[in-house]
């Protein structure tokens, strides 16, 4: 079985270098994840519990809420390669972030039936490194 196809978020957990668990995305997380056959893929993920701006309107909510929105939201695309089994990389073209733009996120894999689990490479979370494991569902 592949990684090509639709994945929904079913998991979003972590555990800091002092070995502390952390739940990245609050409660209840959501996203998706896309692989394409060519290569491509795109994820986006959601922080549980975002506030409304009460107005659809591109440029709606002040700017602490625009910034607190941001920090509660995580979108990139770009290309992804498979250097060696149980390995995957996304290969960053466009991110909400503007300075992940050209990395490349390296992450371990597992893929059982339609349950994908991917595990990353530590990041900076509330000021200190954590490591994340995202738990996904094939979704089609």
């Amino acid at each position: 079985m592949s990684l090509v196809g639709r994945w929904e978020l079913v998991g979003w957990t972590g555990t800091t270098e002092a070995g502390e668990s952390v739940e990245h995305g609050g409660d209840r997380p959501s996203g998706v994840l896309i692989y394409l056959a060519e290569g491509r893929m795109a994820v986006q993920i959601q922080r549980d519990g975002r506030e409304s701006f009460g107005s659809r309107d591109f440029d709606a909510g002040t700017e602490p809420q625009q910034a607190a929105a941001y920090r509660a939201y995580i979108a990139y695309a770009g290309r992804f390669t498979l250097p060696e089994p149980g390995i995957v990389v996304h290969h960053v073209e466009l991110a909400l972030h503007p300075d992940q733009v050209g990395m490349e996120k390296r992450r371990e894999y597992v893929l059982e039936g339609d349950e994908l689990t991917l595990r990353t490479q530590p990041i900076l979370f509330e000021g200190e490194r954590a490591s994340s494991v995202l738990s996904w569902r094939r979704a089609g």
